[in-house]
């Protein structure tokens, strides 16, 4: 259950990248999060589409991080850079190439690893106030950090730093969305009194507006490499410092362990180099996804016949 959750919560996540890249690819200004680019996603339906379609993921992901545990949910997230390949290829008739078959491969096969040799563990301490401040003051601070280095430079190494920023606020969030949901099984009185509760609409809004920025200033697979390939690390952490969330930490397992990451950040950073995903956000006009899906060229067809 909690596998099958993490995957639809994956492929929600890879359509509402693709419905919101197209709300913000004509933003006008690229200057990174600003009151401006808010109002003009609001006023865009397709990205407004996006942002149903993520809620929805958000609420399969809430139910996989009580029923189990961050170092489980999150690194499944990553396979959510494996379908939006398949979603891009299908819906932009891009020719899928061997590579990026590979890669696929790979991003799946060192995924699948991982979680059978590290056999991720479901935490037994609640943690303290104390600890989830030490916790969220760090996480916070060095997502402050990342966006103040991704306000300059390249394109690309605005789109890579502010996703990282991004990616890094969201692990954050899905550990403050495990605790405000172990709330919500004791009553609605505890979850609405849960501080985290709170903190979850503050944090993850802070990411998403994050986000949006990395999808605007820059190419579409610098932002959406780091958004997919950070989360997990910072997760792994994040539960085992708060939740003492474990992996098999015997030599011959970590070994393992470590191969198997590096085989999923191979394949993951082979597909974000993809021409599917590279040619998704480029300097020219060429490389917007506008116009460019099966619902637009069938549109055009229509048009064309009458």
């Amino acid at each position: 259950m909690v596998i099958a959750l993490a995957l639809c919560t994956a492929f929600a996540n890879a359509v509402a990248s693709i419905c919101e890249r197209l709300g913000v690819e004509d933003a006008p200004g690229a200057n990174g999060p600003s009151v401006g680019l808010v109002r003009h996603m609001v006023k865009r339906p397709v990205w407004v589409l996006g942002f149903v379609i993520m809620a929805a993921g958000y609420g399969c992901q809430a139910v996989a991080l009580h029923l189990g545990s961050l170092n489980v949910v999150q690194p499944i997230l990553v396979s959510e850079l494996v379908m939006l390949v398949v979603v891009l290829w299908f819906w932009y008739r891009t020719p899928l190439r061997a590579r990026d078959f590979l890669s696929a491969l790979a991003t799946a096969t060192g995924l699948g690893l991982f979680l059978a040799v590290a056999s991720p563990s479901v935490g037994t301490r609640t943690p303290s106030n104390s600890l989830w401040l030490e916790v969220g003051l760090a996480t916070v601070a060095a997502v402050l950090v990342i966006v103040v280095l991704g306000s300059r430079g390249s394109p690309a190494r605005r789109a890579l730093l502010l996703g990282a920023g991004a990616s890094a606020g969201f692990a954050l969030t899905a550990a403050l969305t495990k605790a405000a949901t172990d709330a919500l099984v004791v009553g609605a009185g505890a979850f609405f009194a849960s501080w985290q509760l709170y903190a979850v609409a503050v944090v993850g809004l802070g990411s998403f507006i994050i986000m949006q920025s990395a999808f605007q200033v820059g190419p579409f697979a610098a932002s959406q490499s780091t958004l997919i390939l950070v989360n997990p690390l910072v997760a792994i952490v994040i539960g085992h410092v708060l939740y003492g969330e474990t992996l098999r930490g015997r030599p011959f397992y970590v070994g393992f362990e470590v191969l198997a990451l590096a085989t999923m950040v191979a394949g993951a950073l082979g597909l974000s180099s993809s021409a599917l995903v590279s040619n998704v956000h480029g300097q020219s006009g060429d490389h917007l996804l506008a116009g460019r899906g099966r619902y637009a060229q069938w549109r055009r067809q229509r048009v064309n016949l009458e």
